[in-house]
C-alpha cells in the first residue's frame, strides 16, 4: 500500500494501516508484529518513522514490545469484548487533527507570552512568539477551534497555501530537519471563553473539550504548544461493551 506524502504524517499512516490489522484479524494475538526492517522496507520509510507509528499503538495497548524476541499484540481478555471504531481518546484525537478537514485561519502574527509559555519555550523577557489561531471544519459545521504556538524563529515557515493544507509540526520537521521525539497531552473538560464559543457557534462558558499538545523535538527542546478546543455535541466517544456468558 503507498502512503500519502503530501499531507498527513508517515508515520501516523503505518500506525492506522497495522490497526486495522489488528482489529480485523490479519495479525492474530501473540503472533509477532512485521518487523522495523520489513516495515521500512515495505513502506520505504526510516526506522524513527516505523518507531513512531509503533509507539502510537503502544500508547493505545495494542502490542506489546519484548527486547529481542520482537514486537506481538497483546491478548484481549476473554471475559469481555470491547467493540468501537478508536481504542483509545488519544487515537481519536489524532485522527480527527490529521483529517482532511477544512481550515479557515483567523489570526497569524507575533503576541507577548504567558509566563507559561516562557518557560516552556525557554524564552527570556521581551521575546515574542509566532501565534496562529483558527476553526476547522467538518461537513461545513465547525469541528474545533484550535491555537497553536511557536518560538518566533520558526515563524517565516509557516506562509500561504502550507497554513491551510500542512500538518504544521511536520513543517518544522521539514524545514529544520528535526525529528518529533515526544508529545505532551492534556485534556480536560473546560469553559468556551468568547473566541471560542465564537468560533464554534456556541455560547460563552458552553462545555468543550479541551486538548492540549507540547510537541518536542531532539533533546526535549519543545517547538510548538497548541490547544483545540472541540465542539462538545459534535464529539462523542463511544464505547460497547459485551460480556461473555459463563456456563
Amino acid at each position: 500500500m503507498k502512503l500519502n506524502r503530501d499531507h498527513i504524517p508517515l508515520y501516523f499512516q503505518i500506525q492506522q494501516i497495522l490497526r486495522k490489522q489488528i482489529l480485523s484479524g490479519t495479525i492474530i494475538p501473540d503472533e509477532a508484529m512485521p518487523t522495523e526492517s520489513d516495515l521500512c522496507e515495505e513502506y520505504n520509510v526510516s526506522r524513527t518513522t516505523v518507531r513512531q507509528a509503533f509507539a502510537g499503538l503502544l500508547n493505545e495497548g495494542l502490542i506489546t514490545r519484548i527486547p529481542g524476541k520482537g514486537t506481538f499484540i497483546n491478548q484481549q481478555d476473554d471475559q469481555e469484548k470491547v467493540v468501537h471504531n478508536f481504542n483509545t481518546t488519544g487515537s481519536l484525537i489524532e485522527a480527527t487533527s490529521y483529517a482532511k478537514l477544512e481550515k479557515k485561519n483567523h489570526y497569524r502574527g507575533l503576541i507577548s507570552p504567558s509566563a507559561r509559555l516562557m518557560d516552556i519555550f525557554g524564552l527570556e523577557q521581551g521575546q515574542k512568539i509566532f501565534c496562529l489561531r483558527g476553526t476547522k471544519y467538518q461537513d461545513g459545521s465547525p469541528l474545533c477551534y484550535f491555537i497553536a504556538n511557536f518560538p518566533n524563529e520558526y515563524s517565516h515557515y509557516f506562509r500561504g497555501k502550507r497554513l491551510k493544507t500542512e500538518v504544521l509540526i511536520s513543517v518544522i520537521e521539514q524545514e529544520v530537519g528535526m525529528q518529533l521525539t515526544k508529545v505532551h497531552r492534556t485534556i480536560r473538560a473546560s469553559k468556551a471563553d468568547e473566541y471560542a464559543a465564537r468560533r464554534l457557534e456556541i455560547k460563552k462558558d458552553d462545555p468543550v473539550l479541551e486538548v492540549e499538545h507540547i510537541y518536542y523535538v531532539g533533546d526535549n527542546l519543545a517547538v510548538e504548544v497548541g490547544v483545540n478546543y472541540f465542539h462538545a455535541d459534535r464529539y462523542n466517544y463511544v464505547m460497547e461493551l459485551e460480556h461473555s456468558k459463563r456456563l
